[in-house]
């Protein structure tokens, strides 16, 4: 891969052709590292030979399928006949940089010069549709196989100008070794996209009201859960599962995930929430509805002398609270 010498040289603004655009539906997702929109600055990377491959990294929001692919495709003057390349490979992700096992090959695209190719289907006569199984979670290798030398007149894959993602781009060499793209001097994301069709719906993790999280879950199925969805492709290892934690101690309302709350012996609002103050405040379960769980709830806080159950906010636990509580419970959640 000829980098050093020739990347970075030019700059353009890239058109999304409309021609070359996705046709995506609702239940359609598609999956980039690159940050690139219409009007925005990347750059071509004439630096490929025959049998070297560009691959971006990605993770699938769902269980669905792979169904179209796209490249972003320019030489630098425009206009230049269409490249018949070698194929384009979905990889088992491995060990970054290195690809796991060949998923599928889509064998010798032809690629139009001047925006963003998208392949939907195997065959030239549109008869076989793209249909790559992917699940939840699930990390994989998308790559362009180059069979032309991509050079100053040649069009060639573009990377984005707002920074590279680490350990999300890589290139295979003529050798076929494999290496991160950082490592060989590319400073953007390759524009290389997937689109998956999630028609099951996407997953997420989900904060639960008690400060617990819960991955690979939908939005309906986290509002069946009383939680907050945290969005699509979140995982609990990342999601900041943080509320409105009231300190009795100084009356300050501040963001904390529960245990932190707990911790400082704060009041805790739930996942999401940005005041101390609740609209139903019989709901200690934070789960919109009052039930015999949320009784159970304020009873053992009233035994712990908890804060939830100081409903006079006196610093006493006595009748008052007791009647204050069954005050709420009875007036209902609006």
């Amino acid at each position: 891969m000829r980098v050093q010498s020739l990347l970075r040289r030019f700059v353009l603004p890239v058109v999304m052709s409309a021609g070359l655009s996705s046709f995506a539906v609702a239940e359609e997702v598609t999956l980039q590292n690159d940050s690139l929109s219409g009007g925005d600055n990347a750059t071509i990377c004439p630096c490929f030979v025959a049998g070297e491959e560009a691959a971006v990294w990605l993770t699938s929001p769902c269980d669905g399928s792979i169904v179209a692919i796209q490249v972003m495709w320019r030489s630098l003057l425009g206009g230049a006949q269409v490249s018949l390349e070698d194929s384009i490979l979905i990889y088992e992700a491995g060990t970054f940089p290195n690809t796991g096992l060949v998923k599928e090959e889509l064998l010798a695209p032809a690629l139009q010069d001047g925006g963003l190719n998208e392949f939907r289907f195997m065959d030239e006569n549109q008869t076989i549709p793209i249909n790559v199984p992917v699940s939840a979670g699930e990390e994989f290798v998308v790559s362009l196989k180059f069979f032309n030398d991509s050079s100053l007149s040649n069009p060639s894959v573009l990377f984005d100008d707002s920074g590279i993602t680490p350990q999300k781009n890589s290139v295979r060499l003529a050798s076929g070794q494999w290496r991160s793209a950082e490592s060989l001097g590319v400073t953007g994301d390759w524009i290389i996209r997937v689109i998956v069709d999630c028609a099951g719906g996407q997953v997420g993790s989900v904060c639960m009201q008690d400060g617990s999280c819960i991955d690979n879950a939908t939005e309906e199925e986290a509002a069946l859960l009383g939680g907050v969805w945290s969005g699509p492709g979140s995982t609990c290892a990342t999601a900041l599962c943080f509320g409105a934690c009231e300190i009795p101690a100084t009356g300050a309302c501040t963001q904390f995930d529960k245990a932190t709350c707990d911790l400082v012996g704060g009041n805790w609002y739930g996942p999401g929430s940005e005041n101390c103050e609740s609209d139903c405040p019989a709901d200690l379960t934070g789960d919109g509805q009052l039930n015999f769980l949320d009784v159970s709830e304020f009873l053992s806080a009233f035994g712990n002398q908890d804060p939830a159950a100081d409903f006079e906010a006196d610093g006493n636990f006595n009748f008052l609270d007791v009647s204050a509580f069954l005050a709420s419970y009875g007036a209902g959640c609006p």
